[in-house]
């Protein structure tokens, strides 16, 4: 893939080396259109030789290719969003790669072992609640904030349930079997994301979903198996990872 090829092009002009890439955004939830953007999501490692110097280089990488969006953070940057329970790095963690190093199959096992359901729950909850104040109780709702809304809550609830992180909308709701959902899917894969509710979605009806969903969260966080906050034992073996690699790539 040309676009895999450039991304390490630029890593190189700084003796970066990229550690892992993905597609995220709507194709990882579940519900691409045909004009949907495509967004690249990786992990970097600094030359360690870069951090050893009065100036620290900045930890995530931007730039475009194309139409394509590229995001990268570097490995210690993703490593503390994941220690923190953030869910959008679990699940680029855990998505479909189209690179895989040997060190990020390494991490990605000493990541998920110090998943947590602290920072799982707020991280899923608080992106719902953000989507549904901003848009949804302003009357701004259309297809797509809808469906930020549903995911946020049916992935939170599937992470503080299974311990695992599923970022398919339509994988999460074959478990779930959410009728509007399933709706609200197909009008966004043809490409009506900006419009409003069709008159077959009553609004009342998918509140009364969403206040059900966020009920189920508070009451799954509260029985999860999971930690509450990662074991410091597991926190070492990232840590002991880390310096290790920072050591070989000097």
């Amino acid at each position: 893939m040309g676009v895999v090829k450039e991304i390490r092009n630029k890593l190189n002009e700084s003796n970066n080396k990229l550690v892992n890439l993905m597609i995220s955004g709507s194709y990882l939830y579940g519900f691409p259109s045909k004009d949907s953007d495509i967004d690249f999501r990786g992990m970097f490692l600094f030359d360690t030789n870069l951090l050893l110097g009065l100036r620290r280089p900045r930890d995530v990488i931007e730039m475009e290719i194309g139409l394509n969006d590229i995001v990268l953070n570097e490995v210690g940057k993703e490593i503390g969003l994941c220690l923190a329970g953030n869910c959008n790095a679990f699940e680029r963690l855990n998505g479909p790669q189209i690179v895989s190093s040997a060190e990020f199959l390494k991490l990605r096992k000493l990541l998920n072992g110090c998943m947590a359901k602290d920072g799982l729950y707020k991280s899923y909850k608080g992106i719902a609640t953000s989507n549904y104040k901003k848009f949804i109780k302003s009357g701004r709702g259309t297809i797509k904030k809808y469906l930020y809304v549903f995911r946020g809550l049916m992935a939170g609830i599937y992470a503080l349930e299974r311990g695992r992180v599923e970022p398919n909308i339509e994988v999460l709701n074959r478990r779930m079997r959410i009728a509007e959902v399933e709706k609200l899917v197909k009008l966004k894969k043809a490409g009506k994301e900006n419009e409003n509710l069709p008159r077959s979605l009553s609004e009342r009806r998918l509140e009364k979903r969403i206040d059900e969903l966020f009920e189920r969260i508070d009451m799954d966080y509260e029985k999860s198996k999971l930690a509450e906050r990662p074991d410091e034992q597991d926190v070492e073996k990232v840590n002991k990872f880390l310096i290790k690699v920072r050591k070989k790539n000097l």
